[in-house]
């Protein structure tokens, strides 16, 4: 009767750690999406931050066009009351000089727009992916914990079912069989066939 118990307890034993597996794997595919959520949000926060740091570098830029306009307009102006060739040559320099600061300002304004422009568009798709990605696993929680619920309901049943079959077995025969459950990944009891274990497939003398 005890064996007959035990084979009992083996078969729920088996169906339990089977509906246990399951249901530890539905953390697993719900972390998957909140892992890409969490990526999706970091690069995000990078993206922004570059955007603040290309505005900043823009605003110097465009103080510095403005300092130079000033300096140009009153190079123009000096120009106009040059005395000699040696003065008008110094101020001919100076305006050319002035004229290539400007038009490397402008180039680097140019280029910091693109850029800024790039990081705009990528922070739009990737904030239109973030919303696609959190309503999937908004909708796959949901699905997802009813199904862990029905699983938790199913493993609950087995237990009580298990109960029955554990209040036929002498307490330390139970105790020896749990220790080789543990030990051999589930199985504490099985037949032996001519001879040879089926657990271990080695021969019974």
């Amino acid at each position: 009767d005890q064996l007959k118990a035990l084979e009992c307890l083996q078969e729920i034993d088996v169906k339990v750690d089977r509906l246990v597996k399951t249901k530890n794997t539905v953390p697993a595919a719900l972390k998957a999406l909140e892992d890409i959520l969490v990526k999706n949000r970091s690069l995000l926060v990078i993206k922004q931050n570059s955007i603040v740091e290309i505005e900043k570098g823009q605003r110097q830029n465009h103080a510095a066009q403005e300092i130079n306009r000033d300096r140009m307009a009153r190079s123009s102006a000096r120009l106009d009351g040059v005395q000699n060739a040696q003065e008008y040559a110094a101020v001919n320099k100076e305006l050319d000089q002035l004229r290539k600061m400007t038009a490397t300002l402008e180039e680097q304004d140019k280029k910091s727009q693109l850029e800024a422009d790039a990081l705009r568009a990528d922070i739009a798709k990737m904030t239109e992916e973030s919303a696609r990605v959190q309503g999937e696993r908004d909708t796959q929680a949901a699905t997802l914990k009813g199904e862990s619920d029905r699983l938790a309901a199913e493993i609950g049943i087995l237990n009580h079912e298990r109960e029955q079959y554990t209040v036929q077995v002498d307490p330390r025969v139970l105790g020896q069989y749990n220790r080789i459950r543990v030990a051999k990944g589930g199985l504490g009891l099985v037949p032996s066939v001519a001879g040879r274990c089926k657990g271990c497939n080695m021969m019974v003398p």
